[in-house]
This record gives structure tokens, sequence and C-alpha cells, in this order.
């Protein structure tokens, strides 16, 4: 009955006082090696118990299971609609093992804690799901790299995630509610990650497309770009270099979202002499020094960049601001961090010049971080051919991304991916199923 109620789950019925609290696991190792042919048949089953039960009410006859509806948008071939959409046993919508899949590998992942540096588990994890012909090119610390074999003229697919997350917000283990998969990392980006690892396995089952894919997996994304680990990867492997494109599978709404801003963080220092608080005659306010000389970026209007028809925004930000060391001292220095998202338009070098343009010329300026933006992608021939595909709408990435490793070394790089930007890094992080359906069916069609 276990697994029965597991599924219950799944199909998002009137369990929600227990199924929060279920795991998945074992119902996605019945399927993951897609060599259980029992699955349509115990699902036909599940049906029936529910008829049995009256259960089925709750979602309404002509709901789908967890609320999946295959995005009008998404002109995928019959064969696949066939195959991946909702099918009636009875009077119960049935969802195809697609949706189900999806959905589990997405919360085993969200299950396993990956924060930044210690998200070891969660790699280890995901190698052993890489299935042959699916070779290893490049093991490294915390970035791999898989592929088959390449073909003379065919064009090379890399999609790409991390599988790091943020630290978690009482939200692991996660839980399916609502025809979403909850809890940290759904949707940034384990979610994406589960939609690519399902394609390389079902890609693994079959005769290569149209289309060579290749797999990449790292970690450290949410950390500054000093632990960055894929330029070593870069260094060492050949192959990724020969990419026609690489697709990120961030959040993006199931938007294509191209180019990506610069992301440059600057310590300042405002410097002054120290002295008794009864006495500031006697002394040099820092902090007061720093008002001063940040007073101008606060009502600093965003500059607007159009690069292929795609606006950017440069803007600056006082992130972090402190000072002092008692409160009856005057203090002799206080220290204010700078953020600087800037646009395709400037060059790294550019964008440090600008940051010292902004602080009075006695104030020390230390650059702590700087990622250059990427190139804007926008006339690629899986690009072209992606956008036809789903009809996905083209915009610019107003953050910062891994497309800006690719793009820095001549490789067309661009953003896509199931999760929703809005959820990205909250408490309630989720990610809907149905666009990870979406997701998957339009990279499907993509590479066949």
């Amino acid at each position: 009955m276990g697994v029965a109620v597991r599924r219950l789950q799944l199909l998002e019925l009137a369990l929600a006082d227990v199924a929060p609290g279920i795991g998945l696991s074992p119902v996605l190792h019945e399927v993951r090696d897609r060599r259980n042919t029992g699955g349509a048949r115990e699902l036909v089953q599940l049906g029936e118990l529910l008829g049995a039960v009256g259960a089925l009410r709750e979602n309404g006859e002509e709901q789908p299971a967890l609320g999946l509806r295959l995005c009008p948008s998404l002109r995928a071939p019959t064969r696949h609609l066939a195959k991946y959409a909702p099918r009636q046993a009875g009077s119960l919508a049935v969802v195809g093992g697609l949706a189900e899949r999806l959905a589990a590998r997405t919360l085993e992942l969200v299950d396993i804690p990956s924060e930044s540096r210690n998200e070891a588990a969660a790699g280890a994890h995901l190698r052993s799901l890489v299935p042959a012909p699916f070779e290893p090119v490049y093991e490294g610390d915390e970035a791999f790299l898989w592929a088959r074999a390449r073909r003379p003229g065919a064009p090379l697919l890399v999609l790409a995630g991390h599988y790091d997350t943020v630290p978690a917000q009482d939200n692991v283990p996660g839980h399916v509610a609502g025809g979403a998969v909850h809890g940290c990392g759904a949707s940034d980006m384990k979610g994406g990650v589960a939609v690519a690892l399902e394609l390389v396995r079902e890609l693994a089952a079959s005769e290569p497309g149209r289309v060579d894919v290749a797999l990449l997996l790292f970690g450290r994304e949410e950390l500054p770009p000093e632990h960055n680990p894929l330029p070593a990867l870069f260094d060492a492997t050949p192959l990724v270099h020969e990419a026609d494109l690489a697709l990120l599978l961030e959040p993006t709404d199931l938007t294509i979202q191209a180019g990506c801003v610069g992301n440059l963080s600057a310590r300042v220092t405002f410097h002054g002499v120290a002295g008794h608080s009864a006495r500031p005659w006697l002394a040099d306010n820092a902090v007061h020094r720093a008002i001063e000389g940040l007073a101008a970026i606060a009502p600093r209007e965003r500059r607007e960049v159009v690069v292929d028809g795609l606006a950017f925004y440069e803007v600056v930000s006082v992130t972090r601001i402190e000072g002092g060391t008692a409160d009856n001292v005057v203090p002799d220095r206080a220290v204010a961090t700078l953020n600087l998202r800037y646009p395709p338009d400037r060059s790294p070098d550019g964008a440090e010049d600008f940051v010292r343009t902004l602080v009075p010329d006695d104030a020390t300026v230390e650059i702590v971080g700087n990622s250059p933006p990427a190139d804007v992608v926008v006339d690629a021939p899986l690009v072209r051919a992606l956008r036809a595909v789903g009809d996905f709408a083209l915009e610019p990435k107003q953050a910062w991304t891994n497309v800006a490793d690719f793009t820095s070394r001549g490789i067309p790089a661009v953003n896509f991916g199931p999760g929703a930007t809005r959820y990205a890094h909250a408490r309630d992080e989720q990610v809907e199923i149905a666009a990870l359906e979406q997701a998957y069916l339009a990279l499907r069609e993509l590479v066949d």
C-alpha cells in the first residue's frame, strides 16, 4: 500500500494531510532504469483503486492529474504528444511515465542537501545515474562532462546545469503539491538538471538523432567566481569547444534568455581619524565620510543598453556597510560593498574603472569579484531551432549566469529552463511539473 500512497501524492489527489511527508525514492527507482514494464499497469490499477474509493473527484473529472496541460504553443510532434499526454483509465486521468519520472527525479534531487561547498553527495548520486553510451569525458573538482562518440557533421548540444544550491530555508526535504515540486533548489536548478538527466537516459536507449548531445553537471555555482570549477574543465577538454550551443538550464520561465549582465563586487573603504564621541571635533568620522561618499549612488538611474533587440540594464547598489568599534568611539574606518551589474557593452576593465568614478578619490577601492557579461546569442542555428519547436519568447538575462563562461571562450550559449525566476532562492521555491514536461519535450524534439 506504501507505493500506492506515494503515487497518490504524485497524482495530487486527496491526501493533503499525509502526502507532504512521503518520500518518492522507492517509486523513482522502480522506473528510473525503464526496465520495469509494470509501471503503466500499476497506474491503471491505481486508477481502479481510486475509482473504488471515490477519491478521484478531488480534482474533478476534467482536471488532469498534477494539473498537467501541454502548452498549446509547444508544437511537439504527434508521436510525442501521444506518448506523454495524460491518458484516461475509466474516469481517472492517468499521467504517463514522463511527468511522473520528471517530478520524482526532481524531488529526489531536492531531498539531497547540496548547499555550495557541501554538494559532493548530490554530484556523486548524479554521476551514478548517467548511463552508457554516455562516457565520462572530464571528471574534475565538482565539474563533470559526458558524451557519446561524436559523429562527423552532427551539431553538438551541451546541456549544462549546476546541482548546488543556496542554504536551505526549512525547505528540505521537499514535497509535491499544487502541480509542483517544492523544495530548496527545485527551481534553481534541480528541476532543470532532472530534465537534462532524464533526457540523456532516454537518448541512451535509442539511436542518436540529428544532434549530438553532451551532459555537463557542476557545483559551486552559488559561490563567488574564484570557486567556479568550469575554467579547469574548459582548459582540459577540447570537446566542449566543439559545441554548437551550450544550453544552461537555469530558471527562465520557459523563455530563451540570451546573454547576461556582468557582476562586479567592490569593497570601498572610507578613512577617518578615531576619537571620543564626546569631542567629535577632534576626530574625523569615517561613517560620515561614507554617507557623503555614497550619497550619489541611491538616486542613480538605471542605464539601458539594447543589444540585438534585447534591453539590458546597468544598475549599482550598496549591498553592505559596516563601521565603528564602540558606541562612544568616533570610527576611523567604514567599509561599503558595491555591486554593479553591467551590460555587454562594458568590458570588465571598463566596469572597474567606472566603479572608481562613483566614490571619492580618497576612498580605497578593492575589486573582490568581477564576472564578465555574456555575448548575446540569438542567431545560432540551434537557438533558432529551439524557438521554432516551442515558439518560445527570446528575452535578455538580467542577471549573471555561466553562459558567460562559454561565450567568453567563443562557444555560443543561452539560458533555457523550466524553473520560475520568482521562486529561485525563495523559501517557497518550487517548479511546476507541467513546465518540467514542456522543457523535456522541447529538447527532445530539438535533438531528434
